[in-house]
C-alpha cells in the first residue's frame, strides 16, 4: 500500500500536475512522517531502492525527527543497578531493557546506523535485606544477554560487577559470548586472571557506517579503592590509555570513546581537576567520554572540553537505573582537525516505549525476562536466601521471637484487622501470582520481599508451601516478629518493641510529626520512588489514613 502511494505521489511530482489524489495522499504523507516511517520509505523509493522493512511500531521521538540523519548514532547507557524492567507496582514507571530494545529498534527500522555502549554497574550491589547477592549474578547474565540482542558492542565494569565478584560475573556471560565486549585498559594481569573475558579496547564495526570506532575503558583510583575482590587490581590509567591509543592509531581509529568508571570531578573549585574531567583534559584524542553520575537524573547537555589544538571533547553522564538513554549523533565534517560534529539528547524510557500487543510475539527481550522468571522458579531461588535477624529479634535474643501471621492478631485487634483486611496489603501476594509479562513474580525474591511477611528474616516467609500464613503484607511486616507479644499481650517490653510508633494521649504536634515521619520512613522501604511513583506527591499523607489503625487506648 505504501509503495503504491509513493509511486502515485512521484508521478504527480514528475508530471508537475496538481491532482486530487496528491492532495489526499499528501495528508497521508504528513501523518506517516509524524511516525518517522513514510519519509524514509519515500526517500528510498525515489532513489530506486527497496523500502525498508517496518519491523517496529514504536515511533521515534519527535525531537529526533528534526535531526538530519547522523552518519553514525551511538546509544549510551550506564549504572543500571539491577533494574531489568519496571516492577509494575505503580504507573507510570520508567526504564527497562524491553523499552530500550523497542526504542533502538525504532531507530534501526528508520535506517539509523547505530551501536550501543554501556559504562557498567549493571547488577545491583546487594540482595534483599542485605543478604548475599546471588540473584545479582543471574541478573547480570540476563542483562548482558539483553544487551546483546539490543545491539550493544562494548560494556565497561566497576564496583558493582566486582562485588559479585568479577570472575563470577564474567563467567556468567563473557566466557561464552564475545559481544558485548567487556573492556578495561588499566586492569592488571588481565591475560592471566581474566583470559578471553576482558579486553583493553575494542574496535567496533557498524553496519552501514564507514566510521572507524574504538572504545576503551578505565577504572578510576577512587572506584578501585572500593573494590574488595583480591583478583582485581588496577594500574594507573595513563599506562593503560597510552598503550591503547598507540594501538588505535595503528588501526586508523577515527572516533575514540572512553568509558570512565569514576565521577566527573572531586577537586574543590579552583583546584586542578581530577577523575573524568582530568582524563578528558589529558587525553584530547578521546572525543567522547562517559563517566559515572552522582544523580539519578541525567543532564541533556554534555560538558564540552575545548583543547588547545582546537579539538573538542564531550563528557556525558547518564543517570542511574536505566531510566534514560543518551543518543549521540555523529556527523562527518571533512575537517582533519575536528573530523566530526555531534548532536546529543537524552530520551526517557517512558511508557511510550512499551511493547504493543502486535509486537509481543517473539519479542527477544520479553522472552528473556520470562526465562529469567522461570529460572528463579525452577532453581528455587527463594529457598537459597539465608535469613538475617530482625531488629526485634536482636533486641531480645533470649526470647527468640518468631513470626506468627496476621490471623493471630485478629482476636485482640479486631478493628485493626478489619482495616488491614479491606486494604490492598491483605492481597499483595496475589498481585504477584496474577502478574504477567513476565509471569511467576511470586518466585522472585526481589518482589517477594515487599509482598510477604518477614522474607529474609529468621522465621519469616520462605515459600508458599512452607509458610502460607506469611503471604501478603501483614501486621508483622511493620511490627516485626510478634510471637512473644501474642504470649504476653500486656507486657510493656514487647508492646514497645513491636510498636515504637504508638501515639500517646498527650502527644503534641511536633511529637506527632516526628512519629509519623518515622512511619513514613518505614513505609518507604517498599514504597520507594522506583516501586511506587505515586509516593512522591505527599504519598504518605494520602495513603496512611487508608491503613491507619490506632488501638483503642490511643484514639
Amino acid at each position: 500500500m505504501i509503495t503504491k502511494i509513493v509511486v502515485l505521489l512521484r508521478n504527480c511530482v514528475t508530471s508537475k500536475k496538481i491532482c486530487v489524489s496528491a492532495v489526499i495522499l499528501g495528508s497521508v504523507f504528513i501523518a506517516a512522517y509524524h511516525w518517522g516511517l513514510f519519509a524514509n520509505v519515500l526517500a528510498q523509493e525515489i532513489k530506486g531502492k527497496e523500502p525498508i522493512a517496518i519491523a517496529s511500531t514504536t515511533p521515534i521521538p519527535k525531537s529526533l525527527l528534526k535531526w538530519e540523519k547522523p552518519d553514525l548514532t551511538i546509544i549510551l547507557t550506564a549504572q543500571q543497578h539491577g533494574y531489568l524492567l519496571p516492577c509494575g507496582c505503580s504507573r507510570p514507571q520508567v526504564g527497562g531493557l524491553e523499552r530500550r530494545y523497542n526504542f533502538i529498534q525504532a531507530l534501526k527500522t528508520n535506517g539509523w546506523n547505530l551501536t550501543a555502549l554501556d559504562l557498567g554497574d549493571l547488577p545491583q550491589k546487594q540482595g534483599p535485606v542485605s543478604l548475599p547477592n546471588e540473584q545479582g549474578l543471574i541478573k547480570y547474565r540476563y542483562a548482558m544477554n539483553a544487551q546483546k540482542k539490543i545491539g550493544y558492542s562494548v560494556v565497561g565494569f566497576g564496583e558493582y560487577e566486582t562485588a559479585m565478584p568479577l570472575f563470577n560475573a564474567l563467567a556468567e556471560f563473557a566466557l561464552n559470548e564475545p559481544t558485548p565486549r567487556v573492556v578495561a585498559a588499566n586492569l592488571l594481569d588481565r591475560e592471566k586472571e581474566f583470559p578471553d573475558q576482558v579486553s583493553a579496547w575494542q574496535k567496533v564495526d557498524i553496519k552501514g557506517s564507514d566510521i572507524k570506532l574504538g572504545v576503551t575503558g578505565v577504572v578510576s583510583p577512587n572506584v578501585a579503592e572500593k573494590i574488595k575482590d583480591p583478583r582485581v587490581k588496577f594500574g594507573p590509567s595513563k599506562a593503560g590509555l597510552d598503550s591503547v591509543l598507540k594501538e588505535m592509531t595503528q588501526e586508523n581509529i577515527q572516533l575514540k570513546v572512553l568509558l570512565y568508571q569514576g565521577v566527573l570531578n572531586r577537586s574543590p573549585k579552583g583546584e586542578p581537576a581530577t577523575e573524568a574531567l582530568k582524563a578528558a583534559q589529558s587525553y584530547p584524542e578521546f572525543q567522547i567520554l562517559m563517566c559515572l553520575s552522582e544523580e539519578d537524573e541525567p543532564s541533556s547537555n554534555p560538558i564540552t572540553i575545548n583543547h588547545d589544538n582546537k579539538k573538542q571533547s564531550l563528557i556525558i553522564r547518564m543517570g542511574t537505573k536505566g531510566k534514560y538513554v543518551g543518543v549521540l549523533g555523529v556527523y562527518k565534517t571533512g575537517d582533519p582537525i575536528q573530523p566530526f560534529k555531534f548532536r546529543y539528547t537524552i530520551e526517557q524510557m517512558s511508557e511510550d516505549y512499551m511493547t504493543t500487543e502486535s509486537a509481543k510475539k517473539n519479542h527477544p527481550v520479553m522472552e528473556l525476562m520470562e526465562s529469567y522468571s522461570k529460572e528463579l522458579k525452577n532453581e528455587n531461588y527463594l529457598s537459597r536466601f539465608g535469613q538475617a535477624r530482625h531488629s526485634v529479634q536482636v533486641s531480645a535474643p533470649e526470647s527468640n521471637p518468631v513470626y506468627v501471621g496476621s490471623e493471630k492478631c485478629k482476636k485482640c485487634h479486631e478493628g485493626a484487622y478489619d482495616v488491614w483486611k479491606k486494604s490492598t496489603h491483605s492481597h499483595a501476594y496475589q498481585t504477584l501470582v496474577d502478574a504477567k509479562e513476565p509471569s511467576l513474580r511470586h518466585y522472585d525474591p526481589e518482589c517477594i520481599v515487599c509482598h510477604t511477611v518477614g522474607f529474609g528474616y529468621q522465621s519469616g516467609f520462605t515459600t508458599f508451601e512452607k509458610t502460607p500464613n506469611l503471604t501478603n503484607v501483614g501486621c508483622e511486616s511493620c511490627h516485626g516478629p510478634s510471637s512473644e507479644h501474642v504470649k504476653k499481650p500486656n507486657d510493656e517490653t514487647w508492646l514497645k518493641l513491636i510498636n515504637p510508633w504508638k501515639a500517646s494521649p498527650d502527644e503534641n504536634p511536633a511529637a506527632k510529626e516526628s512519629r509519623l515521619g518515622k512511619i513514613d520512613q518505614s513505609c518507604q522501604k517498599c514504597h520507594d520512588i522506583d516501586n511506587d511513583v505515586t509516593w512522591t506527591n505527599k504519598g504518605f499523607e494520602r495513603k496512611w489514613p487508608k491503613v491507619a489503625h490506632p488501638s483503642p487506648a490511643s484514639e
